[in-house]
């Protein structure tokens, strides 16, 4: 997650980009509390990370799909005619990736087969299906790194699925650096990370503090993304610092030696004659 820039979210003076839409739209306290919140954050000397480059078109369908449903003041018709658009949206651009579709579809197929987290692996294929045209016009194939990311995705919350994670979070960051990096693979990575740990933070004896990591380091910012997205009516350029990927590198190792020094913990107390 380009040298010190100064983010449309993150001016250093005067009224945000943020801010400035905020007023242009209807009255939302909760989303402009969010929104001048953010604008406030000082990026300062933080190096970013490169802005996700979306495909021609996406940003555009999503803006008009979201201000569509804000300005139907989010009611259950407009949340039917937000899905509905969504959907054909989808069913286009699986007409246009068949093979990537196919890839989706037969690489979950064998994460169910192999015993991954059922409710996760279903998740993971209907987002990824959703979200093809991410990948853009001249890209046909998912591609391995975005492969891996779903894989992530998908692990079981077991400590020998931790390593793998960290493994495949490792790998996929390599290959996402050459030329074929997608926007695909932007969203796919954290959210990967989001549902992976989340269910290792809640499901193994993660302790407090690995708990605490997680919903601060992935599922909250991506709630309080998402909350962004509707509570605007649009897409938000959010900051995305270089050392936030480097803090959740450490955090997936600390979690990980947590695990197996539980793991060699219980199994000294198991191999432990009864005390008579």
């Amino acid at each position: 997650m380009p040298p010190i820039l100064e983010s449309p979210l993150c001016s250093s003076g005067g009224p945000s980009w943020l801010e400035r839409g905020a007023a242009r739209l209807e009255p939302d306290p909760l989303g402009v509390t969010f929104g001048i919140v953010i604008s406030r954050v000082r990026i300062g000397s933080v190096r970013q990370r490169p802005p996700v480059n979306r495909p021609v078109g996406s940003r555009e369908f999503v803006d008009e799909a979201l201000r569509d449903l804000k300005y139907g003041r989010y009611r259950p018709r407009e949340w039917g005619r937000f899905l509905r658009r969504c959907l054909r949206r989808s069913m286009e651009q699986v007409a246009a990736h068949p093979r990537a579709a196919t890839e989706v579809l037969v690489l979950h197929a064998g994460l169910a087969a192999a015993g991954g987290a059922r409710l996760r692996v279903v998740g993971s294929c209907l987002l990824a299906i959703a979200h093809l045209g991410l990948l853009g016009e001249h890209n046909r194939s998912l591609g391995i790194a975005n492969a891996l990311s779903l894989v992530r995705a998908s692990l079981p919350p077991r400590r020998w699925a931790a390593l793998v994670a960290v493994a495949t979070d490792i790998a996929d960051g390599v290959l996402a650096r050459g030329p074929g990096s997608t926007a695909f693979g932007s969203f796919a990575d954290p959210l990967a990370d989001v549902t992976f740990w989340t269910s290792v933070a809640l499901q193994t004896k993660a302790g407090k503090m690995g708990r605490a990591a997680v919903l601060g380091l992935w599922l909250g910012p991506a709630a309080a993304i998402t909350y962004g997205y509707f509570a605007y009516g649009r897409t938000i350029d959010y900051p995305r610092p270089l050392i936030a990927r480097r803090i959740s590198a450490v955090v997936q190792a600390l979690l990980v030696l947590h695990l197996i020094r539980g793991r060699l913990a219980s199994g000294k107390q198991k191999g432990r004659p009864p005390v008579s």
